[in-house]
């Protein structure tokens, strides 16, 4: 055993000096020439023999001690070696508390703050970590609030890292004791990337998992059976049958087989009590006209966006021949609204910062994600969703800038374009917008335009802050060229008709595909009816159109089997999969006046129209769907790997089946291809 030097002079130099104190006195009385009897001599030797005794009892004890004490150190010592290498081996970051300081952190903590494990001693733990006010993530609350070992604490934290940048993670804490000293280890979880996209899906699906099933019924199975009376019912008459029956609407007809209205609980309010009408009034004074139905077999969801749309309280329920089969009202879906899409959509509309409109927006992914693994929604219901987000979102930033910037001096519209105009939004999207506004005055357009385009900048700005990029292009309401007043977006849509436009082909790809997200309805109509007046007999138009649509190269022998000589691509870009078949409905469908903006809607409008057949009408439908389905696999697997989503699907992605399935596809992109050119080129 070794001593230490605090052993040596702790208590061997003590000894020690005892022992040379005793020896000198026996010296000093030798010398001094005394002769002391012999029982002074056995006294004084046994008086020595006795404290010598004693200094020997004393060192050996003192040494057990010592000894125990450096057992003791030793493994304890062990124990914070065996704790580093606990942290060190740790697959997520760890730190270790000591005393109320910041101890050790293994290489994943280091990692994730930036600092080398020599500077982050130096700093403490407040300024590192930080938790919402109320959390109780404060030293002295953990170690008040942590008490025996075994317990630990959960918290949402943000790192501040070296740089300045701010880290979000999870962190669990537990009590730990070294070296008689108290301490905590903290577990810490990166909730960026997959993580957070981890988490959020926890919580969404807890906050949809009920509701998604439900969304998805028939509104037949909400509808209560619904009263009724002609147009000459009284007001009094008709407010005492909805008493009776506990109802609050009541639909209006015009005779047995014709519904023309309905009043609610309301209408009675603001129309007969806030403004003094005689009772006796009929009821076709205050009926709200026409009635809004929606069709039995109809998803809830469809009914929750319809009403939200309408600005309504009621929806009337109709068979297939017609026939009124109930009502369903907005309190019917209160409790179905609350976990549902339209939750996401009263978050939007309740947001006041842009920053609380991107985190609604990073649960896209999650919702379509969790819709995608259910297998419970068709993909236009799912790009439905997307785009309906969207449009809130967009609605909602034009409200804060008409908020920062004062009301517009002239009416507008604010257009979404392109896939978000078709409602065909995916997980890899980009802005595609621009404004109309009114036709005003030379004198007043300076001040008009500098308005809008200011305004447009902001939306644009805004929105790439929250996820949707700023298009490459530049076909953007900032953008003055895209931010015009309606009599020159009407000679855009000449020039690009009449082939007199550098855009020209971009034009028809992009702008053709508009939609009103905000602002005067009109604008659409009178853009449609002029684009409509435009293309007739343009067969040049239509010739250059079809022939864009057949130049896409379609891979003939993808994923095959091919012998080494032959080298086919082991991936390929989706998006030169569907936009064939975008182009080719949108040719067909400008052609023939259908004023729909979706690819799906336009094509159901086509066949109703007689211009396809039912076969390919089911035939284009069916491979739209499923490269769609591939589309949004292939995204939301890239976000849970902490990718930028794309449009390239690689073959390790697919199935063997999903290859067929993509290789058919292709082969049947090709007849359509020809279908167009022999319609419009021969």
């Amino acid at each position: 055993m070794q001593f230490t030097k605090a052993f040596y002079r702790k208590y061997l130099l003590p000894l020690g000096l005892v022992i040379i104190l005793f020896i000198a006195i026996i010296i000093l009385v030798v010398s001094a020439g005394q002769s002391p009897g012999t029982w002074k001599i056995y006294a004084l030797v046994s008086a020595l023999a006795f404290i010598a005794l004693l200094l020997f009892l004393l060192a050996r004890q003192t040494y057990r001690d010592e000894a125990v004490r450096q057992i003791t150190a030793q493994r304890m010592e062990e124990a914070g070696e065996k704790y580093k290498s606990l942290l060190e081996t740790s697959v997520v970051g760890t730190m270790m508390i000591i005393d109320r300081k910041i101890a050790y952190a293994n290489f994943i903590f280091l990692s994730m703050s930036g600092y080398t494990l020599k500077e982050l001693l130096k700093i403490k733990f407040e300024d590192l970590i930080h938790g919402d006010p109320d959390s109780g993530l404060k030293i002295d609350n953990l170690y008040k609030e942590l008490g025996n070992i075994g317990r630990t604490l959960n918290f949402e934290a943000v790192i501040s890292g070296k740089k300045g940048d701010l880290r979000d993670v999870v962190l669990a804490a537990s009590k730990l004791s070294l070296e008689g000293k108290n301490g905590i280890i903290f577990i810490v979880k990166d909730m960026t990337g997959r993580d957070r996209l981890e988490q959020e899906s926890i919580h969404l699906i807890n906050e949809l998992q009920s509701s998604i099933r439900l969304m998805n019924l028939p509104v037949a199975s909400f509808i209560r059976e619904h009263l009724h009376c002609d147009m000459d019912t009284t007001v009094h008459r008709a407010a005492t049958i909805m008493e009776k029956k506990e109802q609050n609407a009541i639909i209006i007809y015009k005779d047995p087989d014709t519904p023309v209205g309905i009043v609610t609980d309301t209408d009675l309010r603001n129309r007969v009590v806030a403004r003094q009408l005689r009772y006796d009034s009929p009821v076709a004074e205050i009926m709200s006209s026409p009635l809004i139905r929606i069709d039995e077999k109809s998803l809830l969801y469809e009914a929750i966006l319809r009403i939200t749309n309408k600005s309504i309280t009621h929806l009337a329920v109709e068979d297939k021949i017609g026939r009124i089969t109930g009502i369903i009202s907005n309190k019917d879906l209160l409790e179905v609204q609350r976990n549902s899409l339209s939750y996401l959509i009263r978050e939007v509309n309740a947001a006041d910062t842009v920053e609380s409109l991107k985190k609604i927006h990073n649960k896209i992914p999650v919702l379509v994600n969790i819709l995608m693994e259910g297998g419970s929604l068709g993909i236009r219901n799912i790009t439905y969703m997307i785009s309906t987000v969207t449009d809130a979102i967009t609605r909602r930033l034009i409200e804060f800038a008409i908020d920062e910037m004062g009301e517009p001096p002239a009416s507008f519209a604010f257009m979404a374009l392109g896939s978000e105009g078709r409602r065909e939004q995916t997980l890899v999207t980009d802005q595609d917008n621009a404004i109309i506004f009114e036709d005003v005055p030379n004198e007043k357009m300076a001040e008009v335009n500098r308005y809008f385009l200011y305004f447009g900048k902001k939306i644009n700005l805004w929105l790439d802050r929250i996820g949707y990029q700023y298009c490459k292009g530049e076909v953007m309401a900032g953008n003055p060229q895209w931010c015009q007043p309606l009599l020159r977006w009407e000679k855009y849509f000449s020039d690009w008709v009449n082939l007199r436009s550098k855009e020209g082909i971009m034009g028809v790809a992009i702008f053709f595909d508009f939609r009103i997200v905000y602002g005067l309805e009109q604008y659409g109509e009178d853009l449609r009816k002029h684009i409509h007046r435009e293309v007739t007999g343009k067969d040049q138009f239509f010739s250059l159109l079809a022939k864009e649509t057949a130049a896409y190269k379609i891979p003939t022998n993808l994923f095959r089997n091919n012998p080494p000589e032959v080298q086919m691509p082991e991936s390929f870009n989706i998006k030169n999969a569907i936009s064939p078949m975008v182009d080719f409905i949108r040719v067909y469908s400008i052609q023939n006046g259908v004023n729909e903006s979706d690819s799906l809607l336009r094509l159901e409008k086509l066949f109703r129209l007689n211009v396809i057949s039912e076969l390919d009408y089911h035939e284009i439908e069916n491979m739209f769907c499923r490269m769609m389905k591939v589309k949004f696999r292939s995204q939301v697997r890239q976000i849970l790997a902490n990718q930028a989503p794309d449009n390239i699907v690689s073959q390790e992605e697919l199935t063997a089946l999903e290859q067929s399935m993509v290789r058919k596809t292709f082969s049947e992109i090709k007849q359509f291809q020809e279908k167009i050119m022999n319609d419009f080129c021969s």
